[in-house]
Parts: C-alpha cells; sequence; structure tokens
C-alpha cells in the first residue's frame, strides 16, 4: 500500500522555491507515483498547481485548499508573546525596539516591551528542556481549535512535510501530526527564520539550506545536530549550468530598451524598509550623465517584488539613465528566468541588506549594500544602518564579500572601481557562496526530495 505524505504550500515563497522550477522537488514526488501526495495549498493567492487534465493522470495526487491559522484567544497569544522571545538576537532586538518598516511605529507600538522580551530568552530560553518539552507540550494545551484535524481524519499521512515551519499555519499542521504520533518533517522557507523567534514546535526531522542554518537550529530552536540535514536552496538549481537559460547579452539589453554597449548597474529595491532609495538612484543616474563611471553606463532598477512602488520611482520613467523593471520574477517561470538574466548580465549590483548579495555572488558579481540615508540624517530607528544589526546578514558580511557603503563619494568610488575592475574581491564572493550556498550543483531539489522519501 503506498504511504501517504502531506505537503504544505502556503507561502507564495515556497510556491516559489519548491514547485515552480521545472525540476522541483513537488514534481520529483508526484511524477515518482510511488507516494500518496496531499498538497495542502492556500488557493487565495497561489496559482493552479496542475491542470485538470494533468490531474486525471495523477490519481495519487490531491490537493486540499486550506485557510489561514492564527493564535486568536487571550491565552493563546499570551503564549505565543512568551514563546516567541525564548530567542533574542540582534534582529529580534532590532524589531523589538525600533521595528523594520518605516510605514509602522517602532516595534508595533509596542517598544516599551522589549525589556520583558530580553528578559525571556535570558531566562527561560536558556534551557533546552523549556523548548524541547515544556513549550511543545503547553501548546498542545492552550491550541485546542485543531483545524485542521479533519483532513488528517480524511487522509491518515505517514509523513506531514512543513515547509515553512517558522510559520502558522505549518507550526499547527506540524502539531496536529504530533497529536497524533505521525512523523513530522520541517523546513524554513527563507534563510533567516531561525535567529528571530523561537518556533514552538519541533518537526522529528529538519532540512536547512546552509551550514550556519544548522547551527541556528541547534543554538536556538532545540534542535539536535543529528535531527538537521543540509540540502542547499532548492530555488536555486536553475543557477547550476546558468547559460542554458541566458539569452544573448545585446538581445536582453535590447529587450529592456537599453544601447547594445551599455554597461549594467543594477539596483535592487529595498521596498518600505527604505525610503531614501530615489535619492541614491538620482544621485548615480547625476554621476552617468558628468560621465564619472565611464561611457554608455545605464541604471536599472527592479522593484521589489509584490508590492507598489510605482509612487516611489514616478520620477524616474523619463530619465534616460534608468530602465525600470517591473516583472515580479515570483509568480512565473518566464519571470524568473528574466530575472536571472537581469542578473547575469549586470556589472555591478546595488542592494539593501538582502538575499540578492547572495545571488550576485553566485554569478559572480561585484554587490554593494547601501548603509546611509542619501542626503538625510535619520535617527537609527529610521535609518538603514539599523540593518547592519540584522543576525542573519552577519553571515554575508563577515566573509568581505560585500562593501556597505556609507557616503555618496564612497559608493561613486566602489562603482567606478568595480565597473573597470571586476574581478577584485572574487576569492571572496566564492568565500561567500561555499558558506551561504551549501552547493551550487542542480541537486538540492533532489537531496530535499530524498529527505522527504527517506523519512516517509
Amino acid at each position: 500500500m503506498k504511504k501517504t505524505i502531506f505537503f504544505s504550500v502556503y507561502d507564495v515563497h515556497v510556491f516559489r522555491n519548491l514547485f515552480l522550477p521545472p525540476d522541483s522537488v513537488v514534481r520529483k514526488l508526484v511524477l515518482r507515483g510511488d507516494h500518496n501526495i496531499v498538497i495542502l495549498r492556500r488557493s487565495q493567492v497561489l496559482p493552479e498547481f496542475f491542470s485538470a487534465e494533468e490531474l486525471k493522470n495523477m490519481p495519487h495526487v490531491v490537493i486540499e485548499n486550506i485557510s489561514y491559522f492564527r493564535p486568536k484567544t487571550r491565552l493563546e497569544r499570551a503564549f505565543h508573546f512568551f514563546y516567541s522571545y525564548l530567542v533574542f538576537t540582534g534582529t529580534t532586538k532590532l524589531l523589538a525596539t525600533v521595528g523594520d518598516r518605516l510605514d509602522a511605529p517602532p516595534a508595533g507600538g509596542n517598544r516599551h516591551l522589549w525589556v520583558i522580551k530580553w528578559v525571556i530568552a535570558h531566562t527561560f530560553g536558556k534551557f533546552n528542556i523549556i523548548k524541547r518539552n515544556v513549550v511543545p507540550w503547553l501548546y498542545q494545551k492552550i491550541f485546542t481549535e485543531r483545524p485542521y484535524k479533519a483532513l488528517f481524519d480524511t487522509h491518515n499521512p505517514d509523513l506531514v512535510f512543513c515547509s515553512d515551519i517558522a510559520h502558522f499555519p505549518d507550526i499547527e499542521i506540524a502539531a496536529e501530526a504530533k497529536r497524533r504520533n505521525i512523523k513530522t518533517a520541517g523546513m524554513p522557507s527563507k534563510w533567516d527564520h531561525f535567529n528571530k523567534y523561537f518556533v514552538p514546535v519541533q518537526t522529528d526531522v529538519l532540512a536547512v539550506q546552509n551550514e550556519p542554518m544548522k547551527k541556528e537550529a541547534v543554538k536556538y530552536e532545540g534542535y539536535k545536530s543529528s535531527e538537521v540535514d543540509v540540502v542547499g536552496f532548492p530555488q536555486w538549481d536553475n543557477y547550476y549550468g546558468i547559460e542554458r537559460h541566458v539569452i544573448q547579452r545585446d538581445e536582453f539589453l535590447k529587450k529592456m530598451g537599453m544601447p547594445g554597449d551599455s554597461k549594467v548597474i543594477l539596483f535592487v529595491s529595498g521596498s518600505v524598509y527604505a525610503a531614501d532609495e530615489p535619492d541614491i538612484l538620482q544621485a548615480i543616474s547625476n554621476q552617468i550623465s558628468k560621465g564619472f563611471f565611464g561611457p554608455s553606463v545605464r541604471l536599472l532598477l527592479r522593484p521589489y517584488p509584490q508590492t507598489s512602488e510605482k509612487a516611489k520611482y514616478l520620477q524616474f520613467e523619463q530619465d534616460q539613465n534608468v530602465f525600470i523593471n517591473w516583472i515580479d520574477n515570483t509568480n512565473s517561470m518566464d519571470n524568473f528566468l528574466h530575472y536571472v538574466n537581469m542578473m547575469y548580465h549586470a556589472d555591478v549590483v546595488i542592494s539593501l541588506f538582502s538575499t540578492t548579495a547572495i545571488e550576485a555572488a553566485i554569478f559572480d558579481k561585484p554587490v554593494l549594500t547601501i548603509g546611509f540615508d542619501g542626503y538625510k540624517k535619520r535617527p537609527y530607528h529610521q535609518s538603514v544602518r539599523r540593518w547592519e544589526d540584522l543576525a542573519h546578514f552577519r553571515h554575508v558580511l563577515d566573509t568581505g564579500s560585500v562593501k556597505v557603503i556609507k557616503s555618496f563619494p564612497e559608493l561613486f568610488a566602489q562603482i567606478r572601481a568595480y565597473l573597470d575592475d571586476p574581478g577584485q574581491d572574487r576569492e571572496l564572493r566564492k568565500d561567500l557562496v561555499d558558506k551561504m550556498c551549501y552547493k551550487i550543483d542542480g541537486r538540492s531539489s533532489e537531496r530535499l526530495a530524498n529527505f522527504i522519501l527517506q523519512n516517509a
């Protein structure tokens, strides 16, 4: 009899990472045909996984639409507050004191609670028995709604794989499996999750994307090293043998409306996390006009995906030096490949303390991160300077491969230096890839699929 695997795909990033690529994790599991695969899907946001015609030929695949779950009662919310702050890192402190968004009050209006959060982490958070035993037991006693009970009753899975274990609804899905003694496997959907907050339910086994994440799972989340496997980033499998996805440079430049001899400065927006990027862009454009960077240099702006930044960048639609790529790379394979070509043909990449720094290193592109607020002198809680304190990004900065730029003169000089000699810091970029990517060998999806099947 075939075993049944629950596979949660609730978040749009999980869809992009684990389903969208042609040789994705989900497709590998489905095409094998030797397990029943029940996909727990967020119907309101995600596109259809398979056509009705495809599903006719896959009787072992069931797609169940699920709704969101979050703490509701006062007791649930109080317990959620308590267990979340069993972890308190530089990232947690930043979020608890100044917050991450400029369009919201510092720390969601609860800045005064940061000392309590610190105390929780430095008392209760010191004991693994609280993380591994007490908190999971209390979770079962306090969260009693069991919204996914009927799904488990219907399908009786042998393994539950939670692809975004750091967040709801995957936390509650894992908890329901634990109530029934069903084996659980998990994975964080992003590389910055385990050093922010504590996750109240540990899965029996855990897959992570790199070695620093494995160390964080052990240090912060209560896992044993033997319970954690490193598999790499499945969404970056397409970066291996990248030439098969790349169009000719003159074709790409023509597609973007740029002259065929252009050198490209790619600027990746930080969205609501940074208000002064237009100052930076305008200053770079002015230097392009003056010829400071050399002949035929263009600035390619990539706004933050899944947000509306039209108003923020409206002034640049008539700027002859600036070309804007409005395509969202998260919602289709064609758009993702457009992003690949954008990165591949860039000569210098500028971003804001983001994953883009790692991707640029994979492509061996010089990368800068903006560490100042344009022409303004913002206080720390509104300044991009605060992002240097992010615990997860310290892994990147410690390699020395990404320069944090603190002024316009430094920015202009470093752009010109990298345009003149893109080989600068190449060995440091290799170090960054080795540290943060595990392996760029096109086999991360295969490793994750094998991890799931071995535990089914």
